[in-house]
């Protein structure tokens, strides 16, 4: 029998979260619910298929397409940090991070640097770890995208370390939900 590959077992990973949280009303506080309602799980799923792209053309990538793998994961890192923050939706409430004004910051809504810094102390321990130092590295090279000054992006290789390094993140948030699977008939 073939082993899966860490793609595919990415993949199956989160088809699984799509299908599992998409609607969780009973199961998951009302207000978690809601936001995971409007989460497009289904778009998340979809953005991990498409690294496949990205993956299969390897070290022969041209930089468009570099800078467009590098859209595409860091779209798929920000929306994970914000799934989690919406399964706990309940417990951030209860300290929320407001805007100048006063004003909720919503995690649905957040900016990626907002969510990166929501998880000092939830997901990693500070902005010196090694967790956190990735983060700001997909959020720096995915936002290359948008700039008309130069941002080193790194290389095809380094952007497949990096799709590694997606595969224990990825795991490092599923380890930390709730069980929400055991209640589900």
């Amino acid at each position: 029998m073939e082993r899966r590959s860490n793609f595919d077992n990415l993949t199956i990973k989160t088809n699984n979260v799509s299908l599992v949280w998409k609607n969780v009303h009973g199961l998951a506080p009302e207000n978690a619910a809601q936001k995971l309602d409007a989460a497009m799980l289904d778009w998340q799923s979809e953005l991990t298929k498409t690294l496949k792209i990205w993956i299969d053309k390897g070290l022969d990538m041209t930089t468009g397409e570099l800078i467009l793998a590098r859209a595409n994961l860091g779209a798929i890192v920000e929306s994970w940090l914000r799934f989690f923050f919406c399964v706990y939706y309940d417990d951030y409430i209860q300290k929320p991070k407001t805007n100048g004004t006063g004003r909720i910051l919503e995690p649905d809504n957040m900016s990626f640097d907002d969510l990166k810094k929501l998880s000092i102390g939830i997901l990693w321990d500070d902005n010196k770890s090694k967790d956190y130092l990735w983060i700001n590295s997909i959020q720096y090279k995915r936002n290359a995208i948008h700039s008309f000054a130069y941002r080193d992006i790194g290389t095809p290789a380094d952007f497949l370390d990096d799709i590694d390094r997606l595969y224990k993140f990825v795991d490092m948030i599923l380890n930390r939900l709730p069980a929400i699977e055991e209640v589900i008939e």
